[in-house]
């Protein structure tokens, strides 16, 4: 049986847990649980609990796992104009359980303005759903910082992308990389002679990195 994850950044492993009015709501009027049923509740940062609904808006733990990150895999998307694909990305990166995700612009990338906050709640969605310990940190740059993120992922990679590679990787555009940028790469790593999309590429990167 499938049981629901709560995302609350305030938990500290108390044993008795507090729900909002929201997610009290939600648990009861969309996903039918009700008093006696299980759930967990997760802060994001390695902290998984699970309990019992003892009243509209309280859970009674009973066990709390600690958990630690496989590894530190941290991505840089560029951005999409279709917020079908952002929060596509964004929700299947945070499932695979990757360490950070930082949007920003590229010379080639989408024009469109996200809200940093509505970014943040994708990747919330994407924990509660998977049942994830971790929420991976979320955030909007104006540029790309080439000291953080030294290597990429681009069709014209001369090295074959290696699965026990680990650092920050950064995901280009739509159009790819423009010339200008993939010379500031220490290192630009292929995929494969076919071209893929940006959410394609990082979901596969991700897999393979963090899976290895």
């Amino acid at each position: 049986m499938h049981i629901p994850t709560i995302y609350s950044e305030e938990y500290r492993g108390q044993e008795v847990f507090e729900m909002t009015r929201e997610k009290s709501h939600h648990l009861f009027n969309v996903l039918r649980s009700r008093n006696g049923s299980s759930v967990y509740i997760s802060n994001g940062k390695g902290l998984l609990a699970e309990g019992i609904i003892q009243e509209p808006n309280n859970v009674l733990i009973y066990t709390v796992d600690e958990k630690r990150r496989k590894k530190d895999i941290n991505f840089f998307l560029s951005k999409l104009d279709s917020i079908t694909r952002m929060r596509f990305s964004i929700e299947k990166l945070s499932e695979l359980g990757v360490s950070s995700i930082t949007v920003g612009s590229t010379i080639r990338s989408g024009k469109k303005k996200y809200d940093t906050s509505k970014l943040k709640s994708w990747g919330i969605t994407a924990l509660e759903q998977s049942g994830s310990a971790f929420l991976p940190i979320i955030e909007q740059v104006d540029k790309l910082d080439y000291s953080r993120f030294n290597q990429c992922i681009d069709i014209s990679g001369k090295s074959a992308f290696k699965e026990n590679s680990v650092g920050n990787f950064a995901i280009g555009p739509e159009g790819g990389w423009d010339p200008s940028e993939l010379v500031q790469f220490k290192e630009v790593y292929s995929l494969g002679s076919q071209a893929l999309r940006s959410e394609t590429a990082a979901i596969v990167a991700a897999t393979l990195l963090l899976d290895a």
